[in-house]
């Protein structure tokens, strides 16, 4: 009687396991059609992951509602599939009940993502303010070319000034061409750096100028005497500096902060970074305001 109560239960956890084992099997089935389906039909870019987040019974009757998020390094974007029980068909777009658009519902809003602030490697980039800024870090991709860059360093500066304990500024290169005169100046203005912090800074400062704005699009060679002129100016070693730019390490700086803007997918300058948030090309009042009352 004992065996025949223990085969008995030992059959019932068998079966149970096997259907728990068919569950997951199912389960993988239908959102594996899901995903392959999603990435044939799209063109996502290189750095876009696509992970599962649910799936359940949907209205549609033989259907199971699959969702997925696209995950990039400043977005997380739902969509919802929904998947047929033998996962041979496919629908993919908005499903309509009595006006409600349920697809929509299901997935949720799409929500940016916090950006790991170790990703900008602050300590080897050129900032200023505040050295442990216990309310704001900003990370900004600009080059000297830029009109708008200009106003955005001038608004910039302006904070730092009234906030010097609590603004903490690192300035990213981003040329927008890899080759010609705006790289260029990016790579001896990155050069400057190996002089020092200060020396960097003499320079940003000058090239963001009014009159500073008059010598962005001159030669290389006039640019670099301007650049020498500045430092001897302020008391720094020149010599420094032309041997940092002979030896590539400016422009090992500048490739190294566009290969960093490319990874969060910066695409235009200026593009500011706030305590890992992505907020565009503009710090407002009220951005301002919300970071320095946290």
């Amino acid at each position: 009687m004992v065996k025949r109560i223990f085969f008995g239960t030992l059959c019932l956890t068998l079966l149970s396991w096997l259907l728990i084992f068919q569950g997951f099997a199912q389960e993988d089935k239908h959102v594996q059609v899901a995903i392959h389906t999603f990435k044939s039909q799209v063109r996502l870019r290189p750095e876009a992951e696509v992970k599962f987040v649910e799936k359940k019974e949907s209205p549609i009757p033989g259907f199971y509602s699959v969702k997925l998020s696209i995950l990039t390094p400043t977005r997380e974007d739902p969509v919802v599939l929904y998947v047929d029980a033998k996962g041979e068909i496919v629908i993919w777009g908005f499903l309509f009940i009595k006006g409600e658009n349920v697809t929509r519902k299901e997935a949720g809003a799409s929500r940016a993502r916090k950006i790991n602030m170790a990703l900008f490697d602050i300590d080897k980039s050129a900032h200023r303010g505040a050295s442990q800024a216990n309310k704001m870090t900003v990370v900004e991709f600009s080059n000297f070319q830029c009109p708008f860059c200009v106003k955005s360093w001038r608004k910039m500066k302006e904070l730092l000034e009234r906030h010097p304990q609590e603004i903490r500024y690192v300035f990213k290169h981003f040329p927008l061409q890899p080759r010609g005169i705006q790289f260029e100046l990016s790579e001896m203005a990155a050069a400057t750096q190996e002089v020092s912090q200060e020396a960097f800074w003499a320079v940003h400062d000058f090239f963001f100028s009014d009159d500073g704005q008059t010598w962005v699009k001159k030669e290389r060679e006039v640019l670099k005497k301007k650049i020498e002129e500045i430092l001897k100016e302020k008391g720094y070693d020149e010599k420094v500096f032309q041997e940092a730019l002979q030896a590539g390490k400016g422009k090992k700086r500048v490739e190294e902060d566009m290969l960093t803007g490319h990874k969060i997918g910066v695409r235009a300058t200026p593009t500011i970074v706030i305590n890992g948030d992505l907020i565009g090309s503009t710090i407002t009042d009220k951005m301002l305001e919300q970071y320095l009352k946290n």
